[in-house]
């Protein structure tokens, strides 16, 4: 499967998902999640604005709403792009290798199908910390009666970077520019220990606060 087309249905999706093909994987739920958490801190923004409660925060869900709608499609994009970054490492690989010329061009292939496989995760990393930032900036300023899908945002963006780290990870085994590796190791594990040390103070907060109305 070289891409995802997102207008199908999601049981479509599903059905590849549980199949023998080595795409749609990990990485493509990885966006997905990711969709799904800006897709709920939007929700949230969406049913606090225009209410006078909340009219204090207007400029604050604006800009939430904003941030949060345009990461819904990125999200989506690094999900297809993710499922077709196998596709491009196979074609690399079946890229003949009968003379030097060839070998080289076949080598540089293969580390640029590698590279990629990296890069899109750790770009879902950076996805996946500024949306929770907007998710993070709702909190305590938006509608309280769904607040809880403020948590549920959080955590569906912890899931996708804790995935997107390990793609990233599996990947940098194969990089022959170590210094490369290193640096993108060092970069995503900061962008991943970020978001999951976020939003996991997010959804402690929350569940205490739904713990008190007990």
């Amino acid at each position: 499967m070289d891409s995802i087309n997102f207008d199908t249905t999601f049981g479509s999706f599903l059905a590849d998902l549980r199949s023998d093909l080595p795409a749609p994987g990990g990485g493509a739920v990885s966006g997905i999640s990711g969709a799904l958490g800006a897709a709920l801190g939007q929700m949230v923004a969406s049913l606090t604005r225009g209410r006078k409660k909340y009219e204090v925060y207007s400029e604050n869900t604006r800009q939430c709403m904003e941030c949060l709608a345009d990461m819904i499609p990125l999200f989506m994009e690094l999900s297809a792009k993710d499922a077709s970054a196998y596709s491009s490492y196979m074609k690399a690989a079946s890229m003949p290798k009968g003379s030097e010329t060839e070998i080289h061009l076949r080598a540089a292939a293969m580390q640029n199908a590698i590279r990629n496989s990296a890069d899109i995760p750790y770009k879902t990393l950076i996805a996946c910390s500024d949306a929770l930032q907007a998710i993070e900036s709702l909190y305590g300023k938006s509608n309280q009666t769904c607040v809880g899908d403020l948590a549920a945002g959080a955590t569906e963006l912890s899931s996708a970077a804790r995935i997107a780290w390990l793609n990233v990870l599996a990947n940098l085994p194969y990089f022959e520019d170590h210094d490369a590796a290193k640096k993108l190791y060092s970069d995503a594990y900061d962008t991943y220990q970020s978001v999951i040390t976020r939003a996991s103070a997010l959804f402690t907060a929350i569940e205490h606060d739904l713990a008190m109305k007990l």
